[in-house]
């Protein structure tokens, strides 16, 4: 009787706990579910893994990134520099060689943001080193040019084939192909008349050429603070611009913004007191009466110190006269 009434309370107790259903013996679970539950664990794992991995590349390529970021414009820093010294040196070297590369420079940087111009520092180094070749030339031929003097027809030939020249040492700098090309081609007609004598003309000239083209004949003709003279004349061959561009430049420097077309506020200043940036406003010269710095060249440090030194040796007026930003 005792063993009856134990086996009943144990039996209620299974009830009790199986919510009144029969409970058996606790069974293992399947193969293909225990195959299953390691694969999808598995899975996780390596998702996990991948999800580090990706983590640490996305965080390495940001690094590399910021790092080349950085590199490129050290770079392009040092790029413009160079050429920069390089222009100041040529500046200096023959002044009145590159008297007008600085105004040409100055239309061109006025005017690019009217253009559709894709690359504008290609026109900006371009306007700066277009007269880079005419070192090439004979002093007489320089000093004609400079003068507005009449020219031969062989010195005129000699005057625009010195673009070769100065295609020839550009080509060799790295990055410089683009410029290479538009100071080659900025005497070339629209009609494709001109050196180089290629066939080459219309659209088919490097848009920075054609700018070019047209503000060296401006900067030749210009000669007062209103220019619709000029471009009247330069409109009577027509045939030689690419119109869309000199519309652009009637537009925006039809007129000069003021002396030497330099915006900011007239000084004069001793050498020690000039900044980078000041623009010349009057032809620097030495005690025999050589032009040392043309109006409009923009000063820069080298330039400074030089005509610092100038002026210790007595060689330069105490003051030069500048035009400043404000």
């Amino acid at each position: 009787m005792g063993r009856k009434l134990y086996l009943i309370e144990i039996n209620s107790d299974r009830n009790r706990f199986s919510g009144g259903q029969a409970v058996g013996p606790v069974s293992a679970p399947p193969p293909a579910l225990t195959t299953v539950n390691k694969d999808v664990q598995a899975l996780a794992q390596r998702l996990a893994r991948e999800k580090r991995a990706r983590l640490a590349a996305e965080a390495t390529v940001e690094c590399q990134s910021r790092e080349l970021c950085v590199a490129n414009m050290q770079l392009k820093q040092l790029f413009d520099g160079s050429m920069k010294v390089l222009a100041d040196v040529l500046a200096m070297a023959r002044p009145e060689l590159f008297q007008k590369a600085g105004k040409v420079e100055r239309w061109a940087r006025r005017i690019a943001p009217h253009l559709t111009i894709d690359n504008v520092w290609v026109l900006e180094l371009a306007a700066m080193l277009y007269p880079i070749g005419m070192l090439s030339l004979p002093d007489d031929i320089i000093q004609k040019k400079a003068l507005d003097a009449d020219l031969s027809a062989d010195e005129r030939k000699m005057l625009a084939e010195s673009t070769q020249a100065a295609h020839d040492l550009l080509i060799t700098i790295p990055r410089m192909e683009p410029v290479a090309r538009a100071v080659l081609y900025c005497n070339k007609g629209f009609n494709g008349s001109g050196y180089p004598y290629d066939g080459v003309k219309g659209r088919e000239i490097p848009e920075a050429a054609r700018v070019l083209k047209v503000l060296i004949d401006l900067s030749d003709e210009a000669t007062g603070v209103d220019r619709t003279r000029d471009f009247k004349k330069m409109a009577e061959h027509r045939e030689l611009y690419d119109l869309e561009i000199l519309k652009v430049a009637y537009a925006h420097l039809r007129r000069a913004q003021g002396q030497q077309d330099a915006v900011g506020v007239p000084k004069t200043l001793a050498p020690s007191q000039l900044l980078p940036g000041d623009v010349v406003d009057r032809d620097i010269v030495d005690a025999q009466n050589r032009l040392l710095l043309a109006a409009g060249s923009v000063l820069s440090e080298i330039t400074i110190r030089r005509l610092c030194s100038l002026r210790m040796a007595k060689l330069v007026a105490e003051e030069i006269d500048i035009v400043r930003k404000a």
